[in-house]
């Protein structure tokens, strides 16, 4: 076990904040070109996906060093069950690119270079780079938590902890994108979401479409670990 935690990960925070402000000047630059506010959600989601970041650092914080005290322990447990719920979050950005399909650009500008055309394309890559940004965040997150719980505990143990937030993840995106739950509603409506999570469990479809995005999760997540651990 590690008596001091891993180097740390300032620059990386830096780096995501930077690209995060690039998603919001884009948001800006589109709404300033067409007049509309239609995909500002996207702040939002990406927001969401901070806060299992920001947890994972939490829970990083409180870990080291592998004689921490059992109340600290205790937080590091109580952290990472937070980071379950709200790492869905992460993931789940990829779906909107689902507002894209079947809709219309229009633009009130009238130059001869930002087209209907030319607007589609710059919602694809502005899409592209939320979804891109928020998972991989959600990513990084993980790969915090593995190494946590590799060095703390057991390298099997971290891998379990990576196959069921792979799952989760999958699951959550679901719940959200179909079901409409968002993840404090464990804390708001605990009956109803519970009651909707272990309904859907017996859903195929549901079942389906949570599996193929957890194997989603779990390969960009195998490429992020393994450049991160040949980059140590």
């Amino acid at each position: 076990m590690n008596a001091q935690p891993p180097r740390g990960y300032r620059p990386l925070t830096r780096t995501l904040l930077i690209a995060s402000a690039g998603c919001l000047l884009m948001i800006a630059l589109r709404w300033l070109l067409t007049g509309s506010p239609r995909f500002v959600f996207l702040l939002w989601n990406l927001f969401l996906a901070w806060i299992p970041y920001l947890l994972c650092l939490l829970i990083r914080r409180v870990s080291y060093p592998s004689s921490a005290s059992a109340r600290r322990r205790l937080a590091a447990v109580v952290l990472g069950a937070g980071w379950l719920l709200f790492y869905p979050n992460a993931p789940y950005i990829l779906t909107d690119v689902i507002h894209l399909i079947g809709s219309s650009t229009r633009s009130r500008t009238e130059h001869p270079l930002f087209t209907g055309n030319a607007l589609l394309w710059y919602d694809i890559i502005l899409h592209a780079s939320f979804a891109f940004i928020g998972h991989f965040i959600g990513l990084i997150s993980l790969v915090v938590l593995h190494r946590i719980i590799r060095d703390q505990y057991r390298r099997d143990l971290a891998w379990g902890v990576v196959v069921l937030a792979s799952g989760l993840g999958g699951y959550g995106i679901y719940l959200g994108r179909f079901e409409r739950l968002n993840s404090w509603d464990i804390l708001r409506v605990p009956v109803v979401a519970l009651r909707t999570g272990l309904v859907n469990l017996f859903n195929l479809k549901a079942v389906l479409f949570s599996l193929c995005f957890a194997f989603f999760i779990f390969l960009t997540y195998l490429i992020v670990y393994s450049f991160h651990e040949s980059a140590r």
